[in-house]
């Protein structure tokens, strides 16, 4: 009676125990839920405290600094336009006497360029030439294929065909290299002041002394010769450019299509 009385109060308080878990089963179970809960999931980056912030930042700077970069290499270019148009003004607006004391004082290195871009500012005529002349005393310095053009274009475009021809004449005598540009200068200016076989000779000389035209060139002469009404030779020019391998460009083709349209 007794041992039945003790096994029916074992398995009661088994019954109880499984009513009310442990204190020790309840946070393993939350624990094993938490892992379940989370296994597999990425885990999240750390936060960085004012990131944005801090990339908007180094665009700015690099901004920044670009700009002040390309601040620098315009100051050459800035200064340079300005000390031209100082020498443009004193050349238009003072005496020879004046302006070539002027010049002389200038703290500047004389090279080609230079006096190139003093010359393509258009000064008076009388001046540039004055100027062309003063330039060639300076020591150290010598005129180029470039600076000869452009002094040649200047005495071009006022007219002055005798002078344009002093000194291209001039240009050959001293040996400096006389290219297609140069050339196509020449043919321009005679074939304006109404010199248009001069200007067909100017394109044999250039082609007899090994100076290759460039479609700049044909172009040019073939316009030359279309408005002064010498189609067959234009046509022949236009079938020697094609041959030679020298592609047309737009300006060419503009040529072409106002002679058709000027012929009807």
């Amino acid at each position: 009676m007794l041992l039945k009385c003790r096994t029916r109060i074992s398995k009661f308080h088994g019954f109880l125990r499984n009513l009310v878990p442990s204190p020790s089963s309840k946070p393993k179970a939350k624990a094993v839920h938490f892992l379940n809960q989370h296994q597999g999931k990425p885990k999240s980056k750390p936060i960085t405290p004012f990131r944005s912030d801090s990339n908007t930042n180094m665009k700015k700077l690099k901004k920044l600094n670009m700009k002040l970069k390309e601040k620098k290499k315009d100051e050459p270019r800035d200064y340079m336009r300005n000390v031209i148009g100082k020498i443009y003004n004193t050349l238009k607006y003072s005496t020879w006497e004046t302006a070539e004391s002027e010049l002389n004082n200038i703290p500047l290195k004389w090279d080609s360029y230079t006096v190139n871009k003093v010359l393509k500012s258009h000064p008076p005529m009388e001046k540039a030439w004055l100027f062309f002349n003063w330039a060639s005393g300076l020591r150290g310095f010598k005129h180029d294929q470039y600076t000869y053009t452009t002094m040649l274009d200047i005495f071009g475009e006022a007219g002055r065909v005798s002078s344009m021809k002093h000194v291209f004449q001039k240009m050959q005598e001293k040996g400096i290299k006389v290219d297609s540009v140069t050339y196509t200068s020449m043919m321009h200016w005679l074939s304006s002041s109404g010199n248009v076989d001069e200007a067909m000779q100017m394109w044999e000389e250039m082609k007899f002394k090994g100076c290759h035209p460039t479609v700049v060139s044909y172009t040019a002469y073939m316009k030359i010769l279309f408005d002064n009404k010498k189609v067959k030779e234009a046509t022949r020019v236009y079938k020697e450019m094609i041959s030679s391998g020298v592609a047309p460009n737009c300006h060419t083709y503009t040529v072409l299509m106002d002679h058709l349209i000027g012929s009807g």
